[in-house]
């Protein structure tokens, strides 16, 4: 193990899941100077406060170290070591994220899919990693916590990690104030013990204290968008926002902004590759969702909810919300999820013709409620849509009065959701629950008994509608894959091939689902979650001023991120208006670009139930292929949109069982 992967390590904020306060600048030096360290443990370099010298310039095999070898052996000429920590904070991120993944890959950390990390279970159990040689190496913290607050003199390679945690004032953090009080003379001691680390250290804080500013007013001008422009292009008219959004990004470039008439709030554009690998690694510390969602949120009575929270407080409820949203509470309930689809697909009779939105974000619903909620939900749904996306509509996108919410048709939807509320409530007594398998709400349920503070009790309407909204989502997804696999005949063909395979001996168990046998469907899926994303674009506040692409985006302007406009980019996906499976197999692996794919979302408030959605999703593809020929309706149909407040089918879309292949 490294020194930048311990330094990583010891960083890690787990209350947070990303690090304590040694960000940006301060984070880069610390883990160039722990690159730097390790070289010189291995003897490949040496160094000294007026210097650092090549030793041996032959490659240690660790790709984590060896391309800073390699400049140093490439440089003409002596420089010190505050030099080469600068020169290796450069490539910090491309540091930082290979230590993530070798401490996720070795079972050290834990990656949540919205960007935080966690110290593995069996790590937290042991108080130590296994090393890929088979030796252990006790937790980091309490390794070095334990030396500062004892007596014991620390080896070469801790006393470095000493003084480059103590660079960056990191036991201020993991101390109490008095045992930082009154083993501050020793961090200092301990601090000067190595050469080398010393050497090491003094560089690392000359170059945090020289912490380059932001320059203001950078460069060259802000590209601009005249929104009337907009107004005649094909994509706004079909309400495809990735199109719409792909087009502007080879127009302007990867950030422009927007003139938005009689708005007094600057409304900037981030698109592309290199605007989604931005909000994965670097969002946390400048954007935020409160000031755009506080409005939708005082619609349901709440204070905060998951989707309007950030930082610390964000991921806790991440970490509370996640069994309930995860593949594994789907897969261990198969059963009834098989059930529940056959009774909903069981109103389907051949000849009917069917609105596509609304007959799958009926069957959607209805299966999300059964097994999130354990309540049937079929006589509020279509209320509880209206009233969800009326309130997006107003309060998130703000393209209708606010007064809109108080009609006498959204009161009374209103009381149906307060309806539905109490139910689900009665639902989850003791003896109600009792000898079924816990779920969602339970959870929700639990967490405000154990911390009422955390989820108030004003908090719980929205907390336990949350998977019902979320369930509008999943019908659209749903309608969407439905579409491309009906106006294919060969394509439909292929997936019910596989559906045969899988239910004609009885339903099938989850390990069933092998990638081989659900492969054309899953492509299917994954192709149409590329075309038609639901939630194709997302607003952000901005909270500290950042520079992108060689543009300042000032503090109190909002962002709007186009993270599927690569989907629509030929330079990611080779003709992107093709509908194309075999993008997603080898060697095409279109996808897997960093930065390429996100139909859920990027950063910290990536999708929770993603997991849960692809396993949905390919069940529910599978049974309707198992059990019926559809067709469009009309025939030539090509995709329009209803692009907010999440993107749907047009009302116009329609599938005509034309027959039933096997009994419900």
């Amino acid at each position: 193990m490294r020194l930048a992967e311990e330094t990583v390590l010891f960083l890690l904020n787990e209350e947070s899941g990303y690090f304590h306060f040694v960000s940006g600048w301060n984070l880069s030096c610390v883990l160039a100077g722990a690159v730097l360290a390790d070289l010189a443990l291995l003897r490949r370099i040496n160094t000294d406060r007026d210097s650092l010298v090549l030793v041996d310039d032959t490659p240690t095999g660790d790709p984590l170290i060896d391309p800073v070898l390699d400049e140093v052996a490439a440089e003409d000429g002596r420089h010190n070591a505050q030099f080469w920590v600068e020169r290796t904070a450069a490539r910090s991120d491309a540091v930082l994220e290979q230590v993530l993944e070798r401490l996720v890959d070795n079972d050290i950390l834990t990656h949540d899919l919205g960007g935080f990390w966690s110290m593995s279970h069996a790590v937290v159990s042991r108080g130590e990693y296994q090393l890929s040689d088979g030796s252990v190496r006790r937790i980091v913290k309490n390794r070095i916590v334990e030396i500062v607050l004892g007596d014991a003199i620390p080896n070469p390679r801790d006393a470095i990690l000493i003084g480059l945690m103590h660079t960056c004032d990191a036991f201020r953090l993991l101390l109490t104030p008095e045992e930082f009080e009154a083993s501050q003379h020793r961090i200092e001691l301990l601090s000067r013990l190595d050469p080398i680390g010393q050497a090491v250290a003094a560089a690392v804080s000359a170059s945090v204290l020289r912490r380059p500013a932001l320059a203001s007013g950078i460069g060259k001008p802000m590209p601009r968008v005249n929104i009337l422009k907009l107004l005649p292009k094909q994509a706004l008219r079909r309400g495809n926002l990735p199109h719409l959004m792909a087009g502007i990004h080879k127009e302007y470039g990867p950030v422009c902004e927007i003139d938005v008439p009689f708005s007094k709030q600057r409304l900037f554009v981030l698109s592309g590759i290199e605007a989604n690998v931005w909000m994965n690694r670097k969002s946390r510390l400048h954007l935020r969702s409160k000031d755009i969602l506080d409005g939708w949120e005082k619609v349901y009575g709440a204070s905060r909810t998951i989707a309007g929270m950030d930082g610390a407080e964000h991921f806790q409820m991440r970490r509370a919300q996640k069994a309930g949203y995860s593949r594994a509470a789907l897969a261990c309930r198969l059963d009834e999820l098989y059930a529940e689809a056959r009774s909903d697909l069981g109103a389907w009779r051949e000849g009917d013709v069917l609105p596509a939105a609304s007959a799958c974000k009926r069957v959607m619903g209805s299966q999300v409620s059964r097994i999130a909620v354990n309540v049937d939900i079929s006589d509020y749904i279509l209320d509880l849509v209206d009233y969800a996306e009326r309130s997006l509509t107003t309060h998130v996108q703000g393209s209708m009065p606010e007064f809109m919410m108080k009609t006498p048709g959204m009161k009374r939807k209103r009381r149906k959701i307060e309806e539905l509320y109490r139910l689900i409530q009665e639902a989850h007594t003791p003896a109600q629950r009792k000898g079924k398998p816990r779920d969602f709400i339970d959870d929700m349920m639990m967490l405000h008994l154990e911390d009422s503070q955390f989820l108030p009790e004003t908090d719980l309407l929205f907390v336990f509608v949350t998977p019902m909204v979320a369930s509008i989502y999943l019908g659209s997804a749903l309608a969407f894959s439905v579409y491309s696999m009906v106006r294919d005949p060969n394509l439909q063909a292929q997936v019910q091939a596989e559906a045969d395979a899988l239910f004609d001996a009885g339903d099938p168990e989850f390990q069933e689902f092998t990638p081989e046998a659900i492969d054309v469907t899953h492509r299917l899926i994954m192709e149409s979650h590329r075309l038609y994303p639901v939630i194709p674009v997302t607003l952000r506040h901005v909270m500290n001023t950042f520079e992108f692409d060689g543009y300042e985006i000032p503090a109190g302007a909002r962002v709007l991120v186009a993270w599927t406009a690569p989907h629509y980019l030929d330079t990611v996906f080779p003709d992107p208006g093709k509908f194309d499976i075999d993008r997603y197999r080898s060697p095409r692996n279109e996808h897997r670009r960093k930065g390429a794919y996100a139909p859920f979302g990027l950063g910290t408030h990536t999708c929770l139930g993603q997991h849960w959605v692809e396993l949905q999703m390919t069940v529910n593809v599978l049974m309707i292929a198992r059990h019926f020929d559809l067709e469009l309706q009309p025939a030539d149909w090509e995709m329009k949109f209803n692009p907010f407040p999440t993107s749907s089918p047009r009302k116009r879309l329609q599938f005509r069982v034309r027959r039933q292949r096997h009994p419900l």
